[in-house]
């Protein structure tokens, strides 16, 4: 019987794969959940944390052209545009002076036509005009794209980024790290090996990242927990990962969707298993856990948090790429405070590098 008591067990004797893909599959959501929320306030209490950022895309071209995406325009398509330097600086200028946003999480498509002193000259600029502001992006997959495209080594690139002032490396592109996946959700991105070894090399060139997971589409069970543990294993060999964030795939306007390959979103029940079967795996190896609310909405978010998630990830001022996909929600620093305070966690505002904690107080 997969009652708690059951589920503590096998995770105390050690999680393997398959005992992971048993209880994804044979266990009750809430029994899932209620381990995996013990298990969290083991790790880190009753706190919850997100970050104040701003969200800048600085270009929607992408020759990509993945079927679960409705971001991206094709080039020369008429709603297609790539944000000049300046534009970006003023951008996040006016972000800083009128929210307060401590990061700036800027990525975009697979865009041929920019080139590394287009990068260069926005993270140096954006420094320079707001020094406090922590940098984060772009993505693994935009880091392999433009290292063939310039005929650089991925290494090189992410050198070269972080003197400018990269400060972190974004945690997309992973999706789900089976090739058997990716060949219908991403067939024309990079393979999984390549996104872990990219977030190898960050880490080893002195940038954290962050680490991500598309789920809810066409990904097994197994899929799921092969993932999470790619992960763990991953932070036990650099210890470089901020966080894991699991992001719920948004059908709609997707081509997935409208060739029938997805019927519709997953469910709740499944959102929860997700959360909850990634902190049994993870246990305290990633201490923190993002609830996406941009992905799942703001009311399930606060479920997750009883779930195993820890963190809201972030106010996501200027968030286009779920509202592309169908998504229209937007929030405030005491939305997020009280979506924790709901649930019985003191919110606490964080830097990108979780160094620093500020209670917010209601």
């Amino acid at each position: 019987m997969c009652d708690v008591d059951y589920v503590r067990s096998i995770v105390n004797n050690g999680l393997s794969k398959s005992d992971a893909v048993r209880l994804f599959v044979e266990c009750d959501f809430r029994v899932l959940a209620k381990v995996a929320n013990e298990i969290t306030e083991k790790v880190t209490g009753n706190s919850v944390t997100f970050v104040n950022n701003v969200v800048i895309n600085y270009s929607n071209i992408c020759v990509a052209q993945c079927p679960i995406c409705a971001f991206y325009r094709p080039p020369k398509h008429p709603e297609a545009y790539v944000r000049s330097p300046q534009e970006i600086i003023n951008a996040v200028r006016e972000a800083r002076a009128r929210y307060g946003v401590d990061e700036l999480h800027i990525n975009g498509g697979f865009n041929p036509d920019l080139t590394i002193e287009y990068f260069e000259e926005v993270f140096s600029g954006v420094k320079r005009a707001v020094p406090e502001i922590i940098i984060k992006g772009p993505t693994a997959a935009e880091v392999d794209f433009y290292a063939r495209v310039w005929r650089m080594s991925s290494r090189e690139v992410l050198e070269r980024l972080k003197v400018a002032g990269l400060d972190v490396l974004s945690g997309g592109g992973a999706e789900i790290l089976s090739e058997d996946v990716r060949k219908i959700i991403t067939p024309y991105k990079f393979d999984a090996n390549t996104w872990l070894r990219i977030q190898k090399e960050a880490h080893e060139v002195g940038l954290h990242t962050n680490a991500t997971m598309l789920y809810g589409h066409i990904e097994q069970p197994h899929h799921i927990v092969e993932h999470v543990m790619a992960i763990k294993r991953l932070q036990e060999e650099t210890g470089g990962v901020l966080m894991f964030i699991p992001i719920k795939f948004v059908p709609w306007n997707t081509r997935l969707l409208k060739d029938g390959i997805v019927k519709g979103p997953a469910p709740p029940e499944y959102d929860i298993k997700v959360i909850a079967i990634s902190r049994l795996i993870l246990g305290s190896t990633i201490g923190r856990i993002g609830a996406y609310w941009a992905s799942t909405g703001k009311r399930l978010a606060s479920t997750l948090l009883l779930s195993g998630a820890n963190d809201l990830v972030g106010t996501m001022i200027n968030e286009q790429v779920m509202k592309q996909a169908g998504l229209r929600e937007y929030t405030t620093i005491e939305e997020l405070a009280s979506i924790a305070r709901e649930v019985g966690r003191r919110p606490y505002l964080r830097d990108t590098l979780h160094r620093k904690l500020i209670e917010v107080k209601p």
